[in-house]
């Protein structure tokens, strides 16, 4: 629970583009957030909160590249992983119970 000041301005940031997205009723998903954070910083009135929204943009990417990786690791562990449930149904001569 250790954080700097710019991680928290960060999060403040990405919360703010969130709820603007919600407030007007559009999607939320990483590109919209993007979209909204580089809107925030064309918009920003100073270099330092210009600074702390590209860095959400940054955040948001690397959340993106490593979500990518996660699902790309499973679907591989589950093509390795031998699956019991088949079509065949039992083996010839085996009982039920």
């Amino acid at each position: 629970m250790y954080r700097s000041e710019d991680e928290k301005l960060t999060d403040v940031m990405i919360g703010e583009a969130v709820l603007t997205l919600l407030k007007s009723d559009k999607p939320v998903s990483s590109n919209a957030l993007i979209a909204q954070l580089e809107l925030m910083a064309a918009n920003a009135e100073n270099d330092a909160k210009v600074s702390i929204i590209r860095r959400a943009i940054t955040e948001v990417r690397n959340g993106m590249v490593a979500a990518r990786k996660r699902v790309q690791k499973e679907g591989a562990e589950r093509d390795k992983t031998a699956h019991r449930m088949s079509s065949d149904g039992p083996p010839e001569g085996s009982k039920k119970h």
